[in-house]
């Protein structure tokens, strides 16, 4: 039998959307950064993968699944902006290597809402002492936000920041896949996984608390307060809007956001 081939972050953030995934049968779980995620599935080596939002506007052939994604309405904890100098003075950015959404709203900070368009920005690979960077500004993702270790540095919330500027949810990753049928028979799998999940967090937190030796009751709320994995309404309007400022800036090239024609309420 032919297993689908379901690529993953390896971040916490993730966990929740993968209870259980792995004990499903036919699944083949391979977990990587997100940047590597997409070019896998672009590659078609994998079948179905948890993606970059971003990168849902930058690639034709991808379709988002329905319902599921990552997503925050205000602080997000593991998007973060290390500052050593105020906002408006940086000229240096350093981008952790294995972001692309994350990337992509660093550059829409500056240039959309801080009218600064020429901000200079380099990749780097993620550090837990962004002050030993030389940059005016750090950007960590995912473990390495939630463990980095601020010091002197003036950390700005990305998810706050949106929020704070648009009033919208904003949304951080999807799954996606390239083939119809690859989507109607994933769906239901994944909207297992995601309810054993949200049914699960505390018991999940406990083990990624240990995991980052982080106190429980802060990856607790992470899971909790700070993340949401139903794609709704609102959400997508969070979507859309992130995708028009993203074309303005020539960021990504989509109009439209590409949801794949599966069934809404599998089961």
């Amino acid at each position: 039998m032919t297993k689908i081939r379901i690529g993953v972050v390896d971040f916490v953030n993730a966990r929740p959307l993968i209870h259980g995934l792995d004990k499903e049968r036919g699944v083949e779980l391979i977990r990587d950064r997100p940047a590597a995620l997409q070019h896998a599935l672009r590659k078609g080596d994998l079948d179905v993968a948890l993606i970059s939002s971003i990168e849902a506007f930058r690639t034709p052939e991808v379709r988002i699944l329905p319902e599921i994604g990552i997503c925050s309405e205000g602080p997000v904890k593991s998007v973060k902006l290390f500052l050593k100098k105020p906002l408006e003075q940086v000229e240096r950015v350093a981008l952790d290597a294995g972001s692309r959404t994350g990337a992509a709203l660093v550059k829409m900070v500056f240039a959309e809402f801080l009218l600064k368009p020429g901000v200079e920005t380099r990749e780097i690979e993620p550090t837990l002492e962004p002050a030993k960077v030389d940059a005016d500004a750090v950007l960590l993702i995912g473990d390495a936000a939630l463990k980095a270790k601020a010091g002197a540095l003036e950390p700005v919330d990305l998810g706050w920041f949106w929020s704070d500027r648009t009033g919208m949810p904003f949304v951080y990753a999807v799954w996606a896949c390239r083939k119809p049928k690859d989507c109607e028979m994933v769906l239901p799998l994944l909207l297992r996984a995601r309810d054993r999940g949200l049914l699960e967090r505390s018991k999940i937190a406990e083990k990624a608390a240990a995991d980052l030796d982080l106190p429980v009751a802060g990856i607790a709320q992470y899971l909790t307060r700070n993340l949401r994995y139903h794609l709704g309404e609102r959400e997508i309007k969070g979507l859309e809007r992130f995708r028009d400022i993203g074309v303005t800036h020539g960021l990504c090239n989509l109009h439209d956001v590409p949801f794949a024609q599966a069934r809404l309420h599998a089961t």
